[in-house]
């Protein structure tokens, strides 16, 4: 993917990653991670940042967008993967350091962008419910909740797999966006916005 300049705050840019953002997205998955632990989920919260091996093998699980500052130093991310015919958010964040500041709306709009490009059906992630930074966050951009049990197999799979160790699964929800060239496609979920 090629650089991106999505209205993103003055002195930022989005372009893909490369291997040597793999430590530095490491460490800013680690702090972003800290928000989890201040709203009743501190196993979340690493005592340490993966190694960048580990960070490697989960940017190019698919395809890894890089947020950078005008340094060029790298401050968020967002890491997606094609399945049943959506770009599946795999993983959105954002040092808190560059939070509040349109770093992490960017990121997403361009996995939307790329989505519609592409002709897909849509963007589809797993998120927590009740998080103003999760479920709100991504209602506010058009993400409606998608009951597992009409939830295309492989994105109900998915969302299985994404659930962390020891989490309930219900604080967790299944998200999609429609892009709207795919009016052809069935709807069998996100009928109506989140209460």
């Amino acid at each position: 993917m090629a650089e991106h300049a999505l209205s993103l705050p003055a002195g930022y840019r989005i372009r893909a990653y490369a291997w040597t953002d793999a430590a530095v997205l490491a460490e800013v998955e680690a702090r972003a991670s800290v928000l989890f632990g201040r709203f009743g989920f501190p196993s979340l919260v690493p005592d340490s940042p993966m190694e960048a091996a580990e960070f490697h093998a989960l940017a190019t699980e698919g395809e890894t967008l890089v947020a950078i500052e005008r340094s060029g130093n790298p401050v968020g991310y967002a890491v997606t993967r094609q399945i049943a015919g959506f770009l599946h958010l795999r993983e959105l964040a954002v040092d808190p350091a560059h939070g509040r500041r349109g770093v992490g709306r960017a990121l997403l709009m361009k996995v939307i962008a790329v989505s519609a490009e592409r002709k897909l059906d849509g963007v589809s992630l797993s998120t927590f419910r009740a998080l103003s930074f999760n479920e709100g966050f991504y209602a506010r951009h058009g993400f409606l909740a998608c009951p597992l049990n009409t939830a295309p197999a492989r994105l109900a799979e998915q969302f299985a797999a994404e659930v962390p160790p020891g989490i309930p699964p219900e604080t967790r929800l299944l998200m999609l966006r429609r892009n709207g060239n795919r009016s052809d496609s069935p709807s069998p979920c996100c009928l109506k916005p989140i209460s």
